[in-house]
């Protein structure tokens, strides 16, 4: 072994070996270090340590049992003497070597050769695989179904996440009263004047550009879509009562003006049923499938012989 053994499996896979038996086939150290392969590099990238030596434990763990579920499957379609006819074989043949070898065979011979593996040994592992997903589809994915009663019970059941609360896309002026009383008295007296100016028809982004001393002056004043709750208390009450397109009356804190104009509003409410009904369909249906998964392994495994090592 290149690493200790847990009770759970090792935590690095041995250089060869068994590491599991299902029926008549054998799955081997070097196959999950094989398929781990190309997750190891981002798993370094990610972790270290502790959590790295668990994060590859779960890695291979998991790479394990996908390649035991790839045999049970494999042992029942060969139980039920499941087979393709050879065109629909060689069709995907024919896919494979246009796709993955720019439809070169001399590339695909070289290949095997690497691998040690003769062409008609590959040409079966990749009928193994299309017999595999054919059944896999017929057991699994086309047996599962969402009844439209389904989807509305988990809207009704999980109504709150699709709540939309209050949200208002606004201006504002900000006007700072200054230090001194003398400061303060022009100061109110500007923003009366501001306010009054408004409210007589004056544009509010071209006011807000020239009087207000806020940080959002340059853009007219202008504050994106926001909930009431993440502005400043003392403006909340104008977010929630001023009407979309009106301004605010004068709004006075310990140490600034502010003038609100509402641009638009979105009032709280639930997003209709019709606008997430696909989302929870999916949603549904990945549940649905993954109960189906679950019921077909455990029925395979009591089927056919399974041990790990």
């Amino acid at each position: 072994m290149l690493f200790a053994q847990t009770n759970e499996g090792p935590v690095i896979t041995a250089i060869d070996g068994y590491a599991a038996r299902v029926g008549s086939t054998i799955i081997t150290y070097g196959e999950i270090r094989e398929n781990v392969a190309p997750f190891m590099q981002q798993l370094f990238q990610l972790y270290q340590g502790e959590e790295l030596a668990r994060q590859i434990q779960n890695t291979y763990l998991d790479t394990r049992e996908a390649l035991i579920e790839e045999a049970l499957i494999k042992e029942e379609t060969q139980a039920l003497g499941l087979a393709l006819p050879p065109h629909v074989i060689d069709d995907e043949v024919d896919r494979l070597i246009r796709e993955r070898f720019d439809n070169d065979r001399t590339l695909l011979t070289r290949a095997l050769a690497e691998r040690r593996m003769t062409f008609e040994e590959w040409r079966e592992g990749v009928a193994d695989q299309i017999t595999l997903r054919v059944y896999y589809n017929q057991e699994v994915i086309r047996r599962a179904s969402v009844s439209t009663e389904a989807i509305e019970t988990a809207y009704e059941q999980n109504k709150e996440n699709y709540f939309i609360p209050l949200k208002v896309k606004f201006r504002a002026i900000l006007i700072n009263k200054g230090t001194t009383e003398e400061d303060r008295a022009v100061k109110k007296q500007q923003a009366d004047e501001t306010l009054q100016n408004l409210l007589n028809g004056a544009d509010f982004a071209e006011t807000a550009k020239k009087v207000s001393e806020g940080i959002r002056a340059d853009d007219g004043g202008a504050f994106p879509w926001s909930e009431p709750k993440d502005i400043r208390a003392e403006l909340r009450p104008a977010l929630y009562s001023v009407a979309t397109g009106e301004v605010s009356d004068l709004i006075e804190t310990d140490d600034e003006f502010y003038i609100i104009k509402i641009e638009e509003r979105r009032e709280k409410g639930y997003t209709p049923l019709n606008d997430v009904r696909e989302e929870i369909e999916t949603e549904l249906l990945a549940l649905e499938q993954n109960r189906l998964h679950a019921d077909l392994m455990e029925r395979l495994a009591e089927r056919h012989f399974v041990v790990r090592y």
